[in-house]
């Protein structure tokens, strides 16, 4: 039976919320055009290969530009990097906007620069999400965050399927991406709300990373967890909406499905939240893995818009258990780390690097198979990203070992 009162330690305080309120803007602004872009290089060049080449780039760019930006969040702050990430997200869109067609001859650069944004974004996002949060509101909190997201994500779409389907050739695409790009204005003043928790200890500890490593192993494993919740997101960022679009050439369509998408996806944020604990980690992952494994055999009985769409209902249910869990998994571990939340911006940017890296790969394993549309392959590759999460829960299981008490001889500053 679900509770609806909720305990005292676990609500949220204001500085949550702010974070959350400003986070469903910025997520607003990334779903009214994330998946047009791809339509958009689809629209105008009709491979899948450029698509592949764009995500990877993006997605390995972004691996580096987290390993260098995470010493400039150290010392200067998280909060700064924070609404450099937005503003230069809003200038990604602006440059889309001002090229318009002739994007396609940039898209390098523009993956890029879409890389180094979204690594400033996330890196400082995830670093305030474990920040405003506490062990005992840390579910709920992730799983509001997955509910906003869901809700901006819901209207975005949409929205942006319905301007681009009444406007001729490209235009709507332009009018979408000048709308994003007022959006993240919005964020970047909204970013002005949310006030950093100040530390004395600004130096950077990802040269104990070795050491750290050899006296928690567990650790380790749990960076591998995100490598492999990361294989297949690189290739669910495109390749569905590329699927519908391929069968039923409508953008609004594709906007609308997203729609059912992302309310079953809210649907499953809000159960988590309301009924998740630590103890259930390994149970909710399990569930998960084998549900999204389920998802992929879908697709070997035929490639349509109705086994499509099922995949994606099973995907958008058990994607934010599995990621919403693990993450709260993850974050117990700086309890349990030497140097506690002094590491709590190296643990991201460790988190941010694996799990990119892990979606860059699933990415090139996609474009080696399936360099333009094949039915044949799209299964096999999609069933095999998903079946190896079921790892995820053979990671859970290890015990967390330590006290958690601060190791002068990992440094200090």
């Amino acid at each position: 039976m679900l509770r609806f009162a909720v305990p005292k330690e676990k609500k949220l305080s204001n500085q949550a919320v702010y974070t959350l309120i400003n986070h469903a803007i910025f997520q607003f602004g990334n779903s009214l055009s994330i998946i047009f872009i791809n339509l958009y290089l689809w629209r105008l060049t009709e491979s899948l290969l450029v698509n592949g080449v764009f995500n990877v780039t993006a997605i390995l760019s972004q691996v580096v530009a987290t390993l260098v930006i995470g010493k400039f969040a150290k010392q200067k702050g998280h909060l700064v990097i924070y609404r450099y990430g937005i503003w230069l997200t809003a200038l990604f869109y602006l440059g889309i906007v001002l090229t318009q067609e002739n994007m396609v001859h940039y898209f390098i650069w523009f993956a890029l620069f879409r890389g180094v944004s979204q690594a400033a974004y996330w890196l400082s996002y995830f670093t305030l999400a474990h920040e405003v949060s506490n062990h005992e509101n840390r579910h709920r909190y992730l799983g509001w965050n997955q509910i906003v997201m869901g809700l901006a994500n819901l209207v975005g779409p949409a929205a942006a399927g319905v301007v681009i389907s009444i406007n001729s050739d490209l235009t709507g695409y332009s009018i979408v991406f000048s709308f994003a790009f007022l959006m993240f204005v919005i964020a970047t003043i909204g970013s002005f709300q949310i006030k950093e928790q100040g530390t004395h200890h600004k130096q950077y500890y990802m040269k104990y990373i070795p050491l750290l490593l050899k006296r928690q192993p567990g650790f380790g494993h749990s960076l591998i967890g995100w490598f492999i919740i990361g294989f297949p997101q690189g290739i669910l960022m495109y390749i569905p909406p590329i699927l519908l679009f391929s069968i039923f050439p409508n953008e609004s369509f594709v906007g609308y499905m997203n729609i059912v998408f992302l309310v079953v996806s809210i649907i499953a944020s809000y159960i988590l939240s309301r009924t998740a604990t630590e103890n259930g980690t390994t149970l909710n992952v399990t569930i998960a893995a084998i549900g999204m494994l389920v998802s992929s055999l879908i697709l070997f009985w035929d490639i349509s818009i109705i086994t499509v769409v099922l995949f994606m209902v099973f995907n958008s249910f058990f994607k934010p258990i599995q990621a919403n869990t693990y993450a709260v998994y993850y974050y117990t571990w700086l309890d349990a780390l030497p140097l506690q939340s002094h590491f709590r911006i190296e643990s991201v940017v460790l988190r941010e690097a694996v799990i990119n890296m892990g979606r860059g790969l699933g990415v090139i394993l996609f474009m080696i198979f399936s360099t333009e549309i094949n039915m044949q392959t799209i299964p096999w590759v999609l069933a095999f990203v998903l079946g190896i999460q079921m790892f995820i829960p053979l990671i859970t299981k290890e015990k967390r070992k330590g006290s958690g008490t601060y190791d002068r001889t990992m440094g200090s500053s």
